[in-house]
């Protein structure tokens, strides 16, 4: 009986850490991402988007500007709905938000080192793309296994 009336005040104490927590790392992280609105402990911003998630990232836009964040569970994620701000994120800084997340399952036999999937946009993976354009998808490469397919 006891340790049911102890669950609850274990919950309370949790839920404030984890606001702690996410308060903290919204001050250290705030001055690299854009504004955007406050999360929620556990959820984030997903309950903001509602039902017709275009029409709400519209009217958060107008608050926050056309580049915002938004915490979508625990994973931030940086909205941008002006073309020109897509047009430079997408072009000149091409680099920055092209990087992969690695599975665990791709590090356990080294995989991800040889793999033009897995591989950050380097030289490694430049060299590895050219073979594979000009000799394994070729079109006479891809004519001659059209049976296969």
């Amino acid at each position: 009986m006891a340790l049911l009336s102890l669950v609850p005040y274990l919950l309370l104490i949790i839920t404030l850490l984890q606001v702690l927590h996410s308060l903290l790392i919204q001050t250290k992280t705030k001055s690299k991402l854009p504004p955007g609105p406050a999360p929620l402990p556990v959820v984030g911003n997903l309950l903001e988007l509602g039902d017709k998630p275009h029409k709400s990232l519209a009217v958060l836009a107008e608050t926050y500007g056309p580049s915002m964040s938004l915490k979508l569970g625990q994973i931030t994620t940086v909205v941008i709905s002006s073309p020109a701000l897509a047009k430079e994120a997408l072009q000149k800084q091409d680099l920055a938000s092209s990087s992969r997340s690695i599975l665990n399952a791709v590090h356990a036999h080294e995989q991800c080192k040889y793999s033009v999937v897995w591989l950050p946009v380097f030289d490694k993976w430049r060299s590895l793309r050219k073979i594979l354009n000009s000799d394994i998808f070729s079109g006479s490469r891809l004519d001659a296994n059209q049976n296969l397919r």
